[in-house]
């Protein structure tokens, strides 16, 4: 089409074309026409010879040096005549099918069609047929796909023009066919443990965001909520909130007053629990010290661990607390004294590595998924030890760098709540780490294997009661506490100095549960 527009504008610019000629040019064209009409074989040789008309006078289409040449001419030399410009193109137009077909017709042998109609039909059917003679198999050449392959079209099209809907009536008269072989019956698929989970706090600003990561989880059956009714959000109204959401886990809720105890109001809420978390406890205020906060918030705790005691002894107890340090090893205690086991207490550190991962992701570039830094000690300040010589994308970061990113650890909680200009701290990030450390819980009494995660626990890799490690989660909770591992200079020399720090917080959680008991 292109070719004959270019024709039909350039005929009345070339200066070797006159009317006249162009008169004569129809004249001849017609003798010819008439002449391949009148003889048998002059109208093919004829095709054969001009391809596009009279008006080309070069060599036929048969003479491959010839329009090779002519070709050539037309992308080196270029056309001295118009007419000798229409047989470049014909040339030109000749090499471009026959580029075209024959790069068609390799591509059908390449990447062979798998519809029965290139089987049957298709160029590859001979020498399928005759490759079948020589061979015991019959395998069709160039074909991979069985007859029965999704892509064979008249199965397709027969599925939808004549479904089989079932319950079809035989011709009368037809012989009955015989009842195919019932297949086999696979064994059931043992369903998968739901676990109960227990969110204490469920209301508040880590809480909601908490019970939603766990909701979504689908080891989770049911999930209660529970928060006192001085909360800004009631716990029924979280629970309404999400039971909404497409998961199957049941959601619901339990709200205690101020004065109410835990143990004797709260046997619904927890009975049959696998995992209770608690993100409970007021934040630290101004002027408020560290005995100060660990008197109030191991108040909270003990309530709720003191509940956990006599209506779910066996459950994971996840503590976010703070001071966490001090808090573990009371309620630790406090389960070791009612004859509990201790390490079914465990202090939730999984935010120091998730802050700590990303940290190093912004300085070195490296997936995420490829990072995962140890971070040891406890969960506050100076405690905190992130082993960047362990992992290996910080090879080769400058020593500088690395103390810089240890600071930046520590002290990454102060960072967010100045970044919330103090009204408030890390919740939603807090949340996500709880979550991940629960998930890793319920992997664990799943009976998946290999389940590890960083924890706040009873230790003895150290000289130091309880510690943050990694650990092993299992059919029980922590099966084991990983060491440390290799450590550099510096970590050492960190490591020496919060064990100091760490010893007196602990001994402060232990005063407290020697001076306390559950009921």
């Amino acid at each position: 089409v292109c070719f004959a527009i270019f024709e039909q504008a350039c005929t009345p610019l070339c200066r070797h074309t006159t009317h006249a000629a162009m008169a004569a040019a129809s004249l001849r064209g017609a003798r010819v026409l008439a002449l391949a009409c009148r003889t048998p074989l002059a109208g093919p040789r004829v095709v054969v010879r001009r391809g596009l008309g009279d008006t080309v006078t070069g060599p036929p289409l048969t003479d491959f040096q010839g329009n090779l040449r002519h070709a050539k001419n037309f992308f080196t030399e270029g056309a001295g005549s118009y007419r000798e410009f229409k047989q470049q193109c014909v040339s030109v137009r000749l090499f471009a099918f026959g580029g075209v077909t024959a790069g068609c017709v390799l591509a059908l042998f390449w990447d062979p069609p798998k519809s029965s109609y290139w089987r049957t039909w298709g160029l590859t059917f001979w020498p399928s047929t005759l490759m079948s003679y020589f061979s015991s198999s019959g395998k069709p050449m160039f074909l991979s796909e069985p007859a029965g392959h999704e892509t064979d079209v008249p199965v397709i099209v027969k599925k939808v023009v004549q479904p089989d809907l079932g319950g079809a009536k035989e011709a009368v008269g037809a012989t009955p066919a015989a009842a195919p072989a019932a297949a086999p019956v696979a064994a059931p698929k043992a369903a998968k443990k739901l676990f109960k989970v227990c969110v204490c706090g469920g209301a508040g600003g880590i809480g909601q965001p908490l019970s939603l990561l766990m909701a979504l989880d689908d080891r989770v059956g049911e999930l209660s909520i529970f928060d006192l009714t001085i909360a800004m959000v009631p716990a029924e109204g979280v629970a309404a909130d999400l039971s909404h959401i497409e998961r199957p886990s049941k959601v619901k809720a339990y709200s205690l007053d101020k004065d109410d105890k835990p143990v004797d109001k709260l046997e619904e809420c927890l009975s049959g629990c696998d995992l209770v978390l608690v993100p409970a406890g007021l934040p630290r205020k101004p002027g408020m010290t560290r005995s100060d906060l660990l008197g109030i918030n191991a108040g909270i705790a003990k309530n709720i661990v003191e509940a956990c005691a006599k209506h779910c002894p066996n459950a994971v107890v996840a503590l976010i607390v703070n001071p966490v340090n001090s808090v573990v090893p009371a309620m630790g205690e406090l389960y070791k004294k009612k004859g509990l086991d201790p390490m079914k207490i465990v202090g939730v550190t999984t935010l120091d590595v998730v802050r700590a991962n990303k940290f190093v992701h912004e300085v070195t570039g490296a997936p995420l998924e490829e990072i995962a830094v140890p971070v040891v000690g406890g969960h506050a300040g100076e405690t905190i030890l992130p082993l960047f010589s362990q992992v290996e994308a910080m090879k080769n970061v400058p020593a500088d760098k690395l103390m810089e990113l240890d600071k930046r650890v520590q002290d990454a909680g102060t960072e967010v709540v100045n970044a919330k200009n103090g009204k408030g701290s890390a919740t939603l990030s807090m949340a996500y780490a709880g979550a991940r450390l629960g998930k890793a819980v319920l992997a664990g009494l799943s009976g998946e294997k290999g389940v590890e995660e960083y924890a706040y626990v009873g230790s003895s890799i150290t000289e130091l009661p309880y510690f943050a490690s990694k650990v092993t989660f299992g059919l029980n909770g922590v099966e084991k506490v990983h060491p440390l591992g290799a450590v550099s200079a510096y970590e050492t020399e960190r490591l020496e100095a919060l064990k100091k720090t760490l010893q007196g917080e602990i001994e402060a959680g232990l005063q407290f549960a020697s001076e306390n008991s559950l009921l």
